[in-house]
């Protein structure tokens, strides 16, 4: 492999926005680590690369075993750097508090957000020594939400962002050369809703959708820019300054939408 180009690791890569990303960071000459916790799917991901230069690190990221699997398959190519992390892993969520498992509750904020420290502790040594290091966290509208029967969902979200966050100042602090970006889309035209864990009665999400290769080419604009942010698509634009910036409205059309859900 010819080490001299630019090392990223995209998780939850083995298919869906993940692999779109991948693919994409592929066509830009970077040798792409996918990652995934099926193995057999993971391979199969590898294999439908016809050109470029794709390695495989399997593994819940969220686990303590993944920082050795990640240095294995490092040293295994050589490379002793990584450049981007796009950490897009993830599961999702429905149920009304009340309906609730607090075990998929935990499991949820244990992918989602605290697989945040796992990673940031995996790779921060690996991205300081890269000229230009990026630390790409894939968040979602939701975060700004309270909306019924997406507590947890939303509050995962939430959470990871604020990890990611204090990491952020936290690495400015200690002057460290990475970079952290937000990265928030909404509905994606993959199996991420139809493979929705669903707590009670709750139905599954219907939300608008883009296709995953659409939104991978929206956060590539964000790597190529020093925004620290980026919700994909106008719309989702308009939604997020409206939560941030109108939080009572926000409250009331969730409430509204709610009541509508339930007629």
């Amino acid at each position: 492999m010819a080490h001299q180009k630019r090392v990223a690791l995209v998780t939850g890569s083995s298919r869906g926005l993940g692999l779109a990303i991948a693919q994409q960071l592929v066509a830009r000459g970077f040798i792409v680590i996918l990652n995934g916790r099926d193995t057999s799917r993971l391979k199969t991901a590898a294999a439908a690369f016809k050109s470029g230069e794709v390695a495989t690190t399997a593994g819940d990221v969220a686990a303590h075993a993944f920082a050795a699997n990640l240095t294995k398959t490092l040293k295994a190519l050589k490379i002793d750097h990584i450049d981007l992390v796009v950490h897009n892993a993830g599961i999702n969520h429905m149920g009304n508090i009340k309906e609730t498992k607090p075990a998929n509750a935990a499991e949820t904020l244990r992918v989602n957000a605290l697989s945040v420290i796992h990673l940031a502790q995996a790779a921060r040594a690996l991205l300081e020594k890269s000229a230009d290091p990026r630390f790409v966290l894939v968040s979602s509208l939701m975060q700004y939400f309270a909306m019924p029967a997406r507590s947890v969902y939303a509050a995962s979200k939430a959470s990871a962002e604020l990890f990611v966050g204090a990491w952020e100042l936290e690495l400015k602090a200690e002057k460290s050369p990475i970079r952290v970006q937000i990265f928030r889309p909404a509905g994606i035209e993959t199996g991420f809703h139809a493979n929705t864990k669903t707590d009670g009665d709750s139905p599954r999400s219907e939300v608008s959708r883009m296709p995953p290769e659409k939104v991978a080419a929206e956060l590539m604009k964000l790597i190529d820019s020093t925004r620290r942010e980026l919700a994909p698509g106008f719309m989702n634009r308009i939604v997020a300054f409206v939560a941030r910036h109108f939080p009572a409205l926000t409250r009331r059309l969730m409430l509204r939408r709610h009541l509508k859900s339930l007629r």
